[in-house]
């Protein structure tokens, strides 16, 4: 049976009058955001203040900080777009899963990979590449306690897998044209919880790749399209709103005037289609980590207006410390990106990442074809594929043996 939408309509009118009552505009606190960001101006009163939140008495501070001198910029600072390279080399990786089953005789799961290099300035084809992994055996499915890998593990290895294989893909692409930039759609810092099953050893792996990528030379970048959640330079702005008396009594996570916005808000009115917004880093005990690994390691981020022509989105870009403290390298991502957001009409989006999620996709028909071909190896041995509960074979029936007729 469809959905009874008719019986949806008192509900909805309730929430039509919920949201007569809320505060929609955003306008007054914005201007006081806006007021906030053109001020922050003097770096050595930023940085004392940074400080002050890494006192043992402080409670933490998670919002954003200038890199350290001579790296740093001034916050308000906004960067347009510098020339692009004439040649260059973009390596993309995107991945996709399927997680594995309980309810099927033989539980798997798949990592696929996709990876795309562009040559930009170059008439030569780009080149695609799939790097489909299956894992069956039932040491590599179910954890030490017999119990099956869970979704988050699932995902974890897939992100490791793609660093790893942008990693080992952009060394094979060194002796090609430079600057050398790889693209990873997703933040950078990765963190693998002690509820993943093999975290340490996934966490060895991804910061591995990340040494590989350094030593190949490469502009790695993890590009964020919707950056929504973020809210790290909000937290500045109302950091340095503080004295010094109420950051140490202060709830630091908290937004004050600021409530409610977040850094989108921000740069999508103090950027033009085109420009970046100064460097920083997240405060964090993840960073400090990676910072520990290596002073090249720790990552940094900017806020990147991309438009199509037609259409404007604002992105959060991450980049490690040795691409951070390049301007060269900086300038040749910045002006990459804004070229790349350009190649697909109406959306602005890379079109090497764009390419590389393609390649990686696994559709439900895929899927499907997959099942099938497992399938016929079980069956050689007697086994059937498939266990339906007489709840699992009801549904089947009411749901598969229906002709639905849409007009």
């Amino acid at each position: 049976m469809a959905l009874e939408f008719n019986k949806l309509v008192d509900q909805l009118l309730k929430l039509r009058r919920m949201l007569a009552e809320w505060d929609f505009d955003k306008s007054s606190r914005l201007q006081v955001a806006i007021n906030r960001f053109y001020a922050a101006t003097d770096l050595d009163a930023i940085h004392e203040r940074i400080r002050l939140t890494r006192q043992p008495e402080v409670s933490g501070y998670r919002g954003a900080a200038p890199l350290d001198p001579p790296y740093h910029e001034v916050i308000c600072q906004t960067f347009p777009t510098p020339p692009a390279p004439e040649s260059a080399t973009l390596v993309a990786a995107d991945g996709s899963q399927v997680y594995p089953n309980d309810q099927t005789p033989l539980p798997y799961f798949l990592i696929n990979t996709g990876l795309f290099v562009y040559h930009h300035g170059d008439d030569r084809r780009p080149e695609a590449f799939t790097l489909p992994r299956l894992f069956f055996h039932p040491d590599h499915v179910h954890d030490a306690g017999g119990r099956l890998l869970t979704n988050r593990t699932i995902d974890a290895r897939r992100t490791v897998s793609e660093m790893r294989e942008l990693a080992r893909t952009a060394w094979e692409q060194r002796g090609e044209a430079r600057p050398l930039v790889a693209l990873y759609d997703n933040h950078l810092l990765f963190w693998a919880h002690a509820d993943v099953t093999g975290h340490l050893e996934l966490m060895r792996g991804y910061l591995g790749a990340l040494v590989h990528l350094h030593d190949a030379g490469a502009i790695l970048a993890g590009y964020v399209d919707n950056p929504m959640r973020s809210r790290v330079v909000m937290r500045l702005l109302h950091l340095l709103s503080l004295s010094d008396d109420q950051v140490r009594h202060s709830d630091l996570s908290a937004g004050g005037e600021l409530q409610g916005l977040r850094d989108i808000h921000l740069f999508d009115a103090v950027l033009e289609p085109g420009e970046r917004s100064a460097l920083m880093v997240q405060n964090s005990p993840r960073n400090l980590l990676y910072k520990k690994r290596g002073v090249s390691y720790e990552i940094a981020f900017f806020y990147l207006k991309v438009s199509s022509g037609y259409r404007e989105s604002i992105v959060r870009v991450d980049v490690p410390m040795w691409v951070a403290r390049d301007k060269q390298m900086v300038d040749d991502l910045h002006a990459l990106l804004v070229v790349q957001c350009q190649l697909q009409g109406r959306n602005p989006y890379p079109y090497a990442l764009t390419r590389a999620d393609e390649l990686a996709y696994v559709s439900s028909r895929d899927k499907h074809k997959l099942d099938e071909m497992i399938g016929l190896e079980l069956r050689t041995k007697g086994i059937e594929p498939r266990y339906f509960s007489a709840k699992a074979w009801g549904k089947e029936l009411a749901r598969s043996l229906k002709r639905q007729h849409e007009l």
